[in-house]
Order: C-alpha cells, then sequence, then structure tokens
C-alpha cells in the first residue's frame, strides 16, 4: 500500500482497518444517506472519499460499479437493522409490538423508494441491483422472516388466533407500511407526526381487526 493511500485510510479511522476499495465503498453509502443515486458524480465520491478521481477506476470498472458495491452494502445493513427490530413473542403487547415493527420497515421501505426511484432513470442499474437484493443471503424471504417468525411465535403462544393466515398478516403490514412511506416521500409537507400516528393507527387496524365483533364477544 502506497503512503498517500495508508494516510487517507487513517484519515478515516476505520476499526478494523478497510481495504482502500471496501473505503471507498463506504464512503459511497455515506453519501447514499443524503443523496439519490442519479445526483452523486464521481468527483463527489472521491472527494468525499480523500482520494484521487482516477483511483476510483483502479478498484471498479465504473461509476456503476462502485455504486452497486455500496447499494448492496446499503441495503444489507438496512436488512440486518430491520432484523434487529424484530419484537420479542410473549412480551408487550402484539399491537405495539406490530406498530414498533412496522416504524422500523417504514424507514426501511423509505430508503429504499428514495433510491428506487432514482435507478428507474437507470434501467441497467436498476436490474442489477434488483437481481442482487434478491439472491442470497437477501432476498424477499429475509425482509418477511422477522415478522412473520415472530407471528407464528405469538400463534403458537395462543396470543394471536389459531386460524391467523401468517403469510397473509406479513403481506398487510407491507402493504400498509408502504402506503404511509409513499406518502411521506410523494408528500414532503406532509406533518411527520401526523403520518406517523396514521401508521400506527393503521397498523393498530390490522392487528385488532375491522368488523365488529358479534354480541356476546
Amino acid at each position: 500500500m502506497s503512503p498517500r493511500r495508508a494516510a487517507v485510510l487513517r484519515a478515516h479511522g476505520h476499526a478494523p482497518p478497510l481495504t482502500l476499495r471496501e473505503h471507498l465503498v463506504a464512503a459511497t453509502e455515506q453519501l447514499l444517506e443524503h443523496r439519490s443515486v442519479g445526483d452523486l458524480t464521481t468527483r463527489a465520491i472521491a472527494h468525499h472519499a480523500g482520494v484521487s478521481d482516477g483511483v476510483l477506476y483502479n478498484h471498479f470498472t465504473d461509476k456503476a460499479d462502485l455504486l452497486m458495491a455500496a447499494m448492496v452494502r446499503r441495503f444489507g445493513r438496512l436488512v440486518e437493522r430491520l432484523e434487529a427490530a424484530a419484537p420479542v413473542p410473549g412480551e408487550g403487547t402484539i399491537v405495539a409490538n406490530v406498530q414498533s415493527y412496522g416504524r422500523a420497515l417504514s424507514e426501511v421501505e423509505s430508503d429504499a423508494l428514495l433510491h428506487g426511484a432514482a435507478l428507474l432513470s437507470h434501467p441497467p442499474l436498476l436490474r442489477r441491483f434488483w437481481t442482487e437484493i434478491h439472491r442470497s443471503p437477501f432476498g424477499i424471504d429475509r425482509l418477511r422472516r422477522p415478522l412473520a417468525s415472530y407471528l407464528s411465535e405469538e400463534r403458537r403462544l395462543g396470543r394471536v388466533s389459531e386460524g391467523l393466515d401468517v403469510e397473509a398478516a406479513v403481506t398487510v403490514v407491507f402493504g400498509i407500511c408502504a402506503m404511509v412511506t409513499l406518502t411521506r416521500r410523494l408528500n414532503p409537507t406532509a406533518d411527520p407526526a401526523a403520518i406517523a400516528r396514521h401508521l400506527d393507527a393503521a397498523l393498530a387496524t390490522a392487528v385488532t381487526g375491522i368488523a365488529e365483533a358479534p354480541a356476546g364477544r
């Protein structure tokens, strides 16, 4: 490793230390926190990483190659965050647990929507990203698994209906979160607090049901 490359990595204080390639991916991922894919230039990435523009091409075929690595890494971190938000079966209430998980899911969907919308203008990159996130170790099943596992265990414990269709329930929760996330993204003037309350109310309705209970129940 050249002295200049070593200095760049030391300056960013990574622990454990990253290779320069990993550093470039991490720097690009940091930019994706606040900027969409379409807004990123190689110059902006290189400046943020503390390297010259040409260094990027020593480790990646092109900008798309670097963006893909960063987006897949970011997606992996989002999935891990969602898994960490999974409620503990038998603790708290079903409504509160699903609401808490739904908030975390909405944040993940919001991030995915931001970058997914930008990818619509880059069809080859969109197809590549779609392929990458639907292969192991990711895939739609991994996104659904935390909530499905939680509800299945609550059903075993008798805290939800024995006849609950877990997969259908997961789809309903994902759909609610997606609709609320879409509202948040498409209406920047919307009141965040009001949106949060609406999300909680919608998830509570999904858990408790819509139809009025029969007399005597």
